[in-house]
């Protein structure tokens, strides 16, 4: 199951050394070994360390980074976990299916799994972030899970979408290898260039934000091939040489 290879457990602001810990032990368990850690308050830790139980190589070769930008970099695919419904439609899963798109998307690229902060998830900013929104269907009176318990449940389901993927390969004839998908990297200037369009444009102004998010949600549910992104940004620079920028 080499797609587990290219799996990343992201912890955005974890503030409680022990979920680090028990999270890279639940990686182990479950054959994942790639972690980062997105402003950790209390890393490196020995709580973390005795909560690892063993999975300290981990902990050992974890990435820590101050933005989630810098995390998801080199990922074309992004999904992000939430304990609680959103108001913002964005495209959700339910964690089997989540997991199978993770173990698709894997076969070529990195994918990053967000999990928010123990206290209120992940924020709006963060979810712009996502490809999906993936929920685990919880006792409705009391759906916040623990981490280090999310990251199990979310990897356990993972782990089967591998299993299953490498049962269904097996049986078919070998595919050729695909286009690369734009990367996170890729995608963040592609944003800020058209944004530098629309505002050159003077399209879109005063609702900005709402803007801006309507248009990551359409490109991130399309996710791009590389040389398609290429394209585009190769048309926004001809728009801005035409009109003498």
């Amino acid at each position: 199951m080499k797609e587990l290879d290219y799996i990343r457990v992201v912890l955005i602001q974890p503030t409680h050394p022990g979920n680090i810990g028990a999270t890279a032990r639940a990686m182990a368990n479950m054959g994942i070994r790639h972690l980062a850690l997105v402003q950790p308050r209390d890393f490196p830790s020995p709580q973390a360390t005795a909560r690892a139980a063993g999975a300290d190589y981990i902990l050992e070769n974890a990435m820590v980074v101050k933005q989630l930008d810098q995390a998801i970099a080199d990922c074309a695919l992004v999904v992000g976990a939430s304990a609680r419904l959103r108001t913002i439609e964005w495209p959700q899963l339910p964690p089997a299916e989540a997991m199978d798109e993770a173990v698709k998307a894997a076969r070529h690229t990195p994918v990053a799994v967000l999990f928010g902060r123990e206290s209120r998830g992940l924020t709006n900013r963060e979810l712009d972030r996502c490809h999906y929104l993936v929920r685990i269907p919880a006792n409705p009176e009391f759906p916040s899970l623990n981490i280090a318990s999310a990251v199990m449940v979310l990897l356990y389901e993972l782990r089967n979408a591998a299993a299953r993927a490498a049962g269904d390969e097996a049986a078919t004839e070998p595919q050729t290898t695909a286009e690369p998908r734009a990367v996170a990297e890729d995608m963040q200037h592609f944003y800020r260039h058209l944004e530098r369009l629309l505002t050159l444009l003077e399209f879109g102004n005063g609702r900005s934000d709402k803007l801006h998010r309507k248009l990551t949600r359409l490109f991130n549910r399309a996710q791009p091939y590389t040389r398609e992104i290429r394209i585009l940004r190769g048309i926004f620079a001809a728009v801005e040489r035409k009109i003498g920028r």
